[in-house]
């Protein structure tokens, strides 16, 4: 797995922060990427996220890189390295990594970009079973 060269902005921990850190790292160090599902979008996704160069963050904390694609390859060496991670061993040195269990979701692949991708997850996530018994017992 080939490595990265990224900058993490998270002002409260001072200055931007340079990293050179295998594939897996960098994009568990994406912010908003994997969210609190942990799942894992698809290459063209991804493409579209990692051609952007990711930014400062603003106000907020953010990551930046220098734009580039993932090879069909290299994303499933990625994919396996994620789907085998220790989630507690990854929080301890990424701060943003708040999922249980990496996951790869088939019915996300349709997604034509990455805010197609978001809103099907979103709209996925609403019509789970176990957010329809969170919205009865919330009634």
């Amino acid at each position: 797995m080939r490595s990265k060269t990224y900058r993490t902005h998270w002002s409260y921990l001072g200055p931007a922060i340079k990293h050179r850190e295998l594939m897996v790292d960098f994009v568990l160090d994406i912010l908003y990427l994997m969210e609190d599902d942990g799942i894992i979008p698809p290459l063209h996704v991804l493409n579209e996220v990692l051609e952007g160069g990711g930014g400062n963050g603003g106000m907020g904390p953010g990551t930046s890189w220098r734009p580039f694609k993932m090879k069909e390859d290299e994303y499933a060496e990625l994919v396996e390295a994620l789907l085998n991670l220790d989630c507690d061993s990854a929080k301890k040195v990424h701060l943003y990594v708040r999922f249980q269990k990496a996951a790869v979701d088939e019915e996300l692949s349709s997604a034509e970009n990455y805010v197609d991708w978001l809103s099907k997850k979103a709209n996925k996530r609403k019509r789970s079973p176990s957010s329809d018994s969170n919205e009865r017992n919330s009634q």
